[in-house]
């Protein structure tokens, strides 16, 4: 991650350009004109520089207002002159570093200590403080300036200075929070702050960023559609009412054809209505076609009527006319103020011209392109409506150009014209007329404003719409020249802002005082990890000391009782009866103190949590004759009644690790002979069930008629060491066997449950999770017979024992030397057993292999892997002898190839079986 500058400059330099950056992204987020973004994230992110690197960053808030407000002026209202913009930023600018400063000095810590923000009533006072107060003073600030500089109408004042406020606020909540843990000081308190803090609250304002985004565009898509239905209102409007125009002209047209000569004053009634009704008419008229030879009757027959200044002329420097006739302006209404067009010869003027001759001609209204009109005293344009006036129905255009008696026209001034027409446009619209021309557009009429229309920017809002008009196809522009109003305008917005202000209130409150208690929780957790890890360390030592004990242990039991089994088997010097009893006590106690090694090893890996299992799919009934045939001696011993249970189907089976499975069930044989009456019985049954969770258990339930217990002994049944005041009796035992079992159990997703009852009996259940088995094919395969079974191959087989201890070795030359179908052979080394393979010197190659896991010069295990991965080898089986009986050591030599894995002390009748079952095959 990057790291902060440590210098001033580069500090200031960074908070500048960190406040510019942000603060034009978020203005342009504003969803109107008026330099307002609902989430001013800059606010945010330059109090976080003030507070964290020192109050002179407040230099560089300010010119990064600055430099907001004039990149805002200048691309949104770029006619704003500079001197306006300049001290528009300068005051606003002002206004940002006055808030930064006023909002460090009010979170300040009272005693000089740094803001750290750990504690509920520091943070929300600084909430509140930098927050919803603080931001008062830039909002006041930049109202104020905008009043004054003409830029804000006073009624928007309070509405410009609210959402001004919610802005910087909402962005003050989010943003510095956001930004402290990157510049906060001191670094180690805030710095591990990033994550925690940081990160959600950038997320937030990504997505409020993200929802104010989606906002204004739905706020831009409403406006739109708001603003064509007004575009297409205001369209209607404007053709109906120049359709009225047309209206009169042909209403005149009707007077005229029904009368031969229409005298001046009922011209001047007939127009009278038309005057009225129709705003912004500049004049109504009748222009008379007059032969150039009854020119001067015409025109006495004028003065005649009350005109005596009354004489035709052309053009507006009132010259004699020309050509063979004259259309002369001979009625005009409002006299008063058109007398000056008295006597106009419209055939002098091309406009005019051509635009008669074209209504003449088809029999149409035409209207003129836009001109000045000879009364016109201002600068607007004029367009005249003409419409010829025919003696009879002439129908073709020769007919007409004979039979035309004049034209009825109606003049109109383009600007006040579509001022009268647009009156009831909304007043955030606008509106031009163009029309075209040979050099393109022209405008027509229409407010001051048009004449920037086509500058860039153009208007947000701006819809051309064609107008047909007496021959004519003008263009009415609309646009919106300020803020389009719409039904509850901006309050989507400014509700987004309020929820938004509360959530990050909540959120900035939430991580602030998660992440104050860092430290405290820190060196909390640290002595905690201490503590872990001390006992992490006092368990693997604990491991690592019955590992050794356990090594250490067997290695000497194995010779005791490796050769107290060779002592009760040697046939060739039988031991007396009295003497074997002894042997066999000796036996009996090596064996207890060899279940004591493993009960003390197997509940030292479950506290650890070290104990792994390999659980896989197996029928029940192979661990139940395991376990049956381990205690079937005891119960003969002591003459007790083992019942098995009935036969059990051969799809019942169980999900459980085959090993362990057959230790809980040979512990709880072993407890029910131990605990039982003299010549009692024990009783195992097997049965099927259907657990309250509609899962299918296998129950494994083992009864004896034992001592029972009350219970109070049940209560401590399961507690380690606690035999349950039976230490002094001569039943040997630990304590442990039946926490062992209950654990081993809960491993297997499983449970063992008890029932006893004092002087009758116990009964102790394995429940596991039932699976299951696919039974196997019936197969035929002839059983053979003890003899055929034990029958050597022809010749001695060779079995080679590769151990560094001669007393072990010694052992197993004495527990094989009663057969004499086998050779053992010894070597020292991994070198020596490597190469009785190899070299045929020494002898025949081995048939089976017993191997040591620690030998001097290299691994029993790296021996097995050279073994199975030489082809000449690799055929050859491996029997694991070692004193190190720890699960993962079992596993892995069982996976690297090895036959089977056989504990020191070795028990030599398993031992011989073994060796039988893998020469036989």
């Amino acid at each position: 991650m990057l790291t902060p500058p440590s210098s001033l400059w580069p500090r200031l330099i960074l908070t500048w350009l960190l406040y510019t950056a942000v603060g034009l992204a978020s203005v342009a987020l504003a969803a109107t004109n008026d330099f307002v973004s609902p989430l001013y994230l800059a606010a945010g992110l330059g109090l976080a520089c003030v507070l964290g690197w020192g109050p002179r960053m407040v230099w560089s808030v300010g010119l990064g207002g600055a430099a907001v407000s004039v990149a805002y002026q200048a691309f949104v209202h770029p006619d704003t002159p500079w001197p306006v913009m300049l001290t528009l930023a300068a005051l606003v600018g002002m206004g940002i570093a006055l808030q930064a400063w006023v909002a460090q000095a009010l979170t300040r810590a009272r005693d000089g200590q740094a803001l750290s923000l750990e504690h509920p009533g520091q943070i929300l006072r600084f909430l509140l403080l930098a927050g919803p107060l603080a931001c008062l003073v830039s909002a006041g600030v930049a109202t104020g300036a905008m009043v004054l500089l003409g830029g804000l109408p006073v009624e928007e004042a309070l509405r410009f200075a609210f959402n001004w406020w919610a802005g910087d606020t909402l962005g003050v909540l989010i943003g510095t929070p956001m930004l402290l843990p990157l510049v906060g000081q001191p670094a180690a308190l805030w710095r591990p702050r990033r994550r925690v803090v940081s990160i959600p609250l950038l997320v937030m304002a990504a997505l409020l960023t993200l929802a104010v985004r989606q906002l204004h565009a739905w706020h831009q898509e409403r406006q739109h559609v708001v603003f064509l239905q007004s575009v297409e209102a205001t369209t209607s409007a404007v053709q109906l009412r120049l359709q009225g125009y047309l209206h009169a002209v042909e209403a005149l047209n009707g007077l005229m054809d029904a009368s031969e000569e229409v005298s001046r004053a009922e011209f001047h009634r007939a127009t009278r209505y038309w005057l009225g009704a129709l705003d912004s008419v500049q004049a109504m008229g009748w222009e008379e076609r007059v032969a150039i030879a009854d020119l001067p009757a015409f025109e006495a027959a004028q003065r005649m009527e009350g005109l005596p200044g009354y004489r035709v002329y052309d053009g507006v420097d009132r010259r004699p006319p020309q050509g063979d006739e004259v259309l002369a302006l001979r009625y005009i209404e409002p006299q008063s103020h058109n007398l000056r067009a008295l006597g106009y010869n419209v055939l002098s003027r091309p406009e005019t011209r051509t635009t008669y001759e074209l209504a003449r001609d088809t029999d149409t209204l035409q209207a003129t392109q836009g001109f000045q009109l000879i009364q016109e005293t201002g600068m607007q344009q004029g367009v005249v409506i003409y419409r010829p006036v025919y003696n009879g129905d002439p129908q073709t255009v020769a007919e007409r150009r004979l039979t035309v008696r004049g034209a009825l026209f109606l003049t109109l001034r383009m600007d006040d014209a579509l001022a009268s027409i647009l009156r009831d446009m909304p007043a955030h619209l606008a509106a031009c007329l163009y029309e075209s021309h040979l050099a393109g557009e022209r405008l027509l009429g229409g407010s001051p404003a048009c004449v920037h229309l086509d500058a860039s920017p153009a208007p947000r809002h701006l819809q051309r719409v064609p107008v047909a008009f007496a021959g004519q196809t003008w263009t009415l522009a609309v646009w919106a020249r300020s803020p389009i109003p719409l039904a509850g305008d901006g309050a989507t917005f400014w509700l987004l802002a309020v929820v938004g202000t509360l959530l990050a209130t909540a959120l900035g409150t939430l991580l602030l005082v998660m992440t104050g208690h860092a430290r405290s929780l820190q060196d909390a957790m640290q002595e905690a990890r201490r503590q872990h890890a001390a006992a992490d360390q006092a368990n693997r030592a604990k491991s690592d000391f019955l590992s050794r004990m356990s090594h250490e242990l067997r290695t000497p039991l194995n010779a005791v009782l490796g050769f107290a089994q060779v002592m009760e088997l040697d046939t060739s010097a039988p031991l007396p009866p009295s003497q074997r009893r002894r042997v066999q006590q000796i036996q009996q106690a090596g064996w207890h103190l060899l279940d004591m090694i493993d009960d003390v090893l197997d509940i030292s890996r479950l506290d650890s949590g070290n104990m792994r299992l390999n659980c896989e799919p197996m029928p029940v009934t192979e661990a139940l004759k395991a376990a049956l045939s381990l205690v079937q001696d005891q119960a003969l011993k002591q003459g007790i009644n083992l019942h098995g249970p009935e036969p059990v189907p051969a799809d019942w089976g169980v999900h459980a690790d085959a090993t362990r499975l057959r230790q809980i069930l040979t512990n709880l044989l072993s407890n029910a002979i131990k605990y039982n009456r003299p010549h009692g019985s024990v009783t195992v049954s097997v049965s099927r069930q259907i657990d309250s969770a509609q899962q299918a258990t296998l129950r494994v339930a083992v009864s004896d008629t034992g001592l029972g217990m009350s219970p109070a002994q049940q209560a401590q049944l399961f507690q380690p060491f606690n035999r349950l005041g039976r230490e002094g009796s001569q039943t040997a035992g630990t304590g442990i066997g039946l926490v062992i079992s209950r654990h081993l159990a809960e491993l297997m997703h499983g449970t063992l449950e008890v029932e006893s009852r004092a002087d009758v009996g116990s009964t102790f259940t394995l429940v596991l999770p039932a699976v299951p088995l696919t039974p196997p094919a019936g197969e035929a395969v002839p059983a053979a017979s003890p003899h055929e079974a034990a029958a050597p191959a022809a010749g001695p087989r060779h079995v080679l024992y590769v151990e560094d201890n001669p007393t072990n070795s010694e052992l197993l030359r004495e527990g094989l030397s009663e057969r004499q179908d086998l050779r053992v052979s010894v070597a020292t080394t991994a070198e020596e057993g490597l190469d009785w393979l190899h070299n045929r010197s020494r002898g025949p190659r081995p048939d089976l292999i017993l191997l040591d896991l620690h030998l001097p010069d290299a691994s029993g295990m790296e021996v097995l892997r050279l073994l199975k991965t030489n082809p000449d080898t690799a055929s050859i089986p491996v029997i694991m002898v070692s004193a190190d009986a720890m699960p993962e050591q079992v596993e892995a030599a069982l996976t690297a190839g090895a036959q089977s894995y056989q504990t020191k002390p070795v028990h030599l009748p398993t031992l011989l079986q073994l060796i039988d079952e893998l020469l036989r095959h």
